[in-house]
């Protein structure tokens, strides 16, 4: 009888073999690992070649909205026959505080944040069209697709709860202060929901250096491609606008981590992406780290000096 029970032909006796397998392999209690979870192996600093090369297009391309930004403003209030100066930090308007009219304040300070709604509109029609491109531009376009958004959904929260700039809108309109606390949760929820809808884009960045992109090293790439250049664009941002310091300026660039957060909740759960199979190159892109440096300097000097309108 025990023979018969531990023969190779009986189905005990296999069963007795796989978990004594098991359990030599330490996986009796766990899932094995799926193809695309397995450890690849990369160049020596490869991720810290995408988080440099990443950190510059952050910085370009904040430099391209934020002065957008304050153009539309300036040229806004110039049709109301406002004088102005754009500095590096802000925009000077030239007129007595008594002077503002509600039709003034409502479109100097609207204007603006609508303009960044439709320019980040724009740049995603434009970045759907090019999403399977290999190009860096494409990343200058998505963080410029985020700064947009950022300043826009960010100036509207941040705005209303600290009663600068959007929130002067809503003060002249004479919102009170619990639509306003209303108004800020839901464009939290917003910003947030924006993230989860977007969250592709930003993987699809991923094909400039790799062919696939896998479980096992998702959430690293994200971590070097937009959460680092976010924290060190942020830290660069204040040093660039010293010794000027505006609690406004940096809670709303801040407030983006809203829409940076699902990127990594996601990335825990979403299934694998493959690209192609053309050979890629993972290198510093010199030309663009020269570009956006001149663009820094110019930006200090010229707008340091003021720019008037």
């Amino acid at each position: 009888m025990p023979k018969r029970l531990f023969s190779p032909d009986n189905r005990f006796y296999i069963a007795y073999r796989k978990i004594r397998f098991l359990v030599s392999k330490g996986t009796l209690f766990s899932l094995p690992e799926v193809d695309g979870s397995t450890k690849k192996a990369f160049p020596k600093g490869t991720f810290r070649i995408i988080s440099m090369n990443s950190f510059f297009m952050f910085m370009l391309a904040y430099l391209v909205v934020y002065l957008l930004n304050l153009f539309i403003t300036a040229f806004t209030a110039t049709l109301f026959d406002i004088p102005t100066v754009v500095y590096y930090d802000r925009v000077d308007f030239l007129i007595r505080g008594i002077d503002w009219t509600t039709d003034m304040v409502t479109g100097v300070f609207s204007v603006g944040v609508v303009a960044m709604f439709v320019l980040a509109l724009l740049l995603l029609i434009l970045y759907a069209t090019v999403a399977t491109e290999t190009g860096i531009l494409r990343l200058l376009v998505l963080w410029m697709i985020y700064h947009a958004l950022t300043r826009f959904f960010g100036s509207i929260m941040v705005g209303a709860l600290m009663g600068k700039e959007f929130g002067h809108v809503l003060l002249y309109m004479y919102v009170t202060d619990t639509p306003k606390v209303i108004l800020s949760i839901l464009v939290f929820v917003i910003m947030f929901t924006a993230g989860l809808l977007l969250f592709q884009l930003f993987l699809f960045s991923a094909n400039t250096y790799f062919n696939d992109l896998r479980r096992s090293y998702r959430f690293r790439f994200l971590f070097n491609q937009f959460f680092i250049p976010f924290l060190l664009g942020n830290f660069f941002i204040l040093l660039l606008k010293a010794p000027k310091f505006s609690y406004f300026d940096s809670s709303l660039n801040i407030s983006g981590i809203l829409i940076m957060i699902p990127l990594f909740v996601r990335s825990v759960s979403f299934h694998d992406m493959y690209f192609d199979e053309e050979p890629r190159t993972i290198r510093i892109r010199a030309q663009w780290i020269a570009v956006t440096i001149v663009f820094l300097v110019l930006f200090r000097i010229v707008f340091g000096i003021g720019v008037r309108l």
